[in-house]
């Protein structure tokens, strides 16, 4: 379904991501690993458009989309869960879900009940600013108002970080949903933790010095543990 080809990443005049290439096939959940200020999250967001690669190509379901924009590549299926949730705090609930519609190519506007069955918390607040709202709970709207959109590429930074255990649970619960009952959605998932991680993905790519330098099947604590330690 998408992949990286050779991707090279700068800030002005100094390169972050080096040669990185990985593949997420349909249905997968892929997991990226790595330590703080690897690169993690700018491969996730030149996946998304919102920075640009210098070198190397992003293909989606046989298009080169490398020099597409974040809206062409929203309307193509891609949803996207920043770090640091990004919600808009003056608008309500129900309002920040309803711009995740503006992504599909449809014309529905309609928030789908799947949403609220994921998180119950949202329908009991829809009419409460997201500024109300908890940093778990934010994080469970900035995952709503991706998936109202129906993407078929869902791109999840960091989506456990710095939140209580059970909106954990909630989102392992959400991700393992997708993956037996939505076969044609896939996932990459930037996480750190070792044993959420193992309990949702596929398949594991870790990033080191912004170069893939691990991938496979399986995790091996050990070997992530090398790989993540400071």
């Amino acid at each position: 379904m998408l992949q990286l080809q050779q991707l090279e990443v700068a800030y002005d005049d100094s390169i972050v991501i080096r040669d990185v290439s990985l593949e997420i096939k349909q249905g997968q959940v892929v997991c990226l690993m790595g330590r703080n200020g690897v690169g993690k999250t700018t491969i996730i967001k030149t996946i998304m458009g919102v920075l640009a690669n210098r070198k190397g190509t992003i293909t989606y379901k046989g298009e080169d989309v490398t020099s597409k924009n974040p809206t062409y590549r929203a309307k193509k299926g891609f949803g996207f869960v920043p770090q640091g949730r990004e919600i808009f705090s003056n608008l309500t609930v129900y309002e920040n879900m309803l711009l995740g519609l503006e992504a599909r190519s449809d014309k529905k506007r309609t928030i789908d009940e799947t949403i609220y069955q994921y998180f119950p918390v949202l329908k009991e607040m829809k009419d409460r600013p997201g500024g109300d709202l908890s940093g778990g709970q934010q994080q469970q709207l900035a995952f709503a108002r991706a998936l109202v959109s129906e993407p078929e590429l869902l791109l999840l930074d960091e989506p456990t970080e710095g939140i209580q255990p059970n909106i954990v649970e909630d989102i392992q619960k959400v991700i393992k949903d997708i993956k037996e009952n939505q076969k044609e959605t896939s996932i990459l998932l930037v996480e750190q933790s070792f044993d959420f991680a193992k309990s949702v993905a596929d398949y594991f790519y870790i990033v080191d010095k912004g170069r893939i330098v691990y991938e496979g099947e399986e995790l091996i604590e050990e070997e992530v543990s090398r790989l993540l330690s400071v």
